[in-house]
């Protein structure tokens, strides 16, 4: 699979701690980021936040280049997480639902 989504919710109070986590990452680690995503082969990796009244939960949306475009292996492979993320999403996400890809369209040049 060369996009996947899901949806993760935060477990009851944790969204602030998650939301300072992502922009600690931004601002501070993005280079990781990068080297990580790397190693996944993703090209493609956005956060969304969902609040709502009985929970929050985020949206975690990945794609990949297409096989033999990059190195790695894929978004679909093992991913890589760190001891420091892997902490805090241990701290703060609660359960994790796949997102079934209804439609999905990367533009490509027209003359190809």
């Amino acid at each position: 699979m060369e996009v996947q989504c899901l949806r993760v919710k935060i477990k009851p109070g944790m969204t602030d701690e998650f939301i300072a986590f992502v922009k600690e990452l931004q601002a501070n680690q993005i280079h990781r980021v990068y080297e990580t995503m790397g190693r996944e082969n993703v090209v493609v990796e956005t956060i969304f936040l969902e609040r709502g009244e009985e929970a929050d939960h985020i949206l975690f949306y990945t794609r990949g280049a297409p096989r033999g475009e990059e190195d790695g292996e894929g978004p679909d492979s093992q991913m890589f997480v760190d001891p420091a993320s892997a902490d805090v999403i241990r701290k703060t996400w609660d359960s994790v639902q796949a997102l079934e890809v209804l439609f999905d369209l990367e533009r490509m040049p027209l003359d190809a």
